[in-house]
């Protein structure tokens, strides 16, 4: 009886170990995310401001199209019935399945993880 307490208990000390690993790894995961998001955010409002500094010294919609033609940046071209608009589409890196272990499945299973949600944009 005695060794099979000794035995639980270690499986018990194991599974901890193993949680608490595991989640030490999702949060130095979820940091190198943000870091990256934060990396790609900052490359986005330069973008903007470039973008918002040529329109400000606009004079036709051909000279930005030209000034910006070297650059990598997918235009999507909207007709209405007063002017042409162009808004610049997101080209940013495609967005593949994650590949993961039978272990992380697993312990994503057993393991609390908080994700933010999309928010829904209202049609008022």
């Amino acid at each position: 009886m005695r060794f099979y307490k000794i035995i639980f208990m270690g499986f018990i000390v194991t599974v901890t170990a193993i949680g608490y690993v595991h989640q030490r790894v999702e949060i130095v995961k979820t940091g190198y995310i943000i870091q990256k998001n934060r990396k790609y955010l900052s490359c986005l409002v330069d973008r903007n401001t470039n973008l918002m500094y040529n329109l400000s010294k606009l004079e036709s919609p051909r000279y930005l199209l030209a000034s910006l033609k070297g650059e990598e940046i997918k235009f999507a071209s909207h007709r209405t019935r007063q002017a042409n608009i162009f808004q610049v589409a997101h080209a940013g890196p495609g967005s593949g399945a994650r590949s993961e272990s039978l272990v992380d499945r697993f312990l994503d299973l057993v393991t609390v993880s908080a994700e933010a949600k999309p928010r829904e944009l209202s049609t008022n």
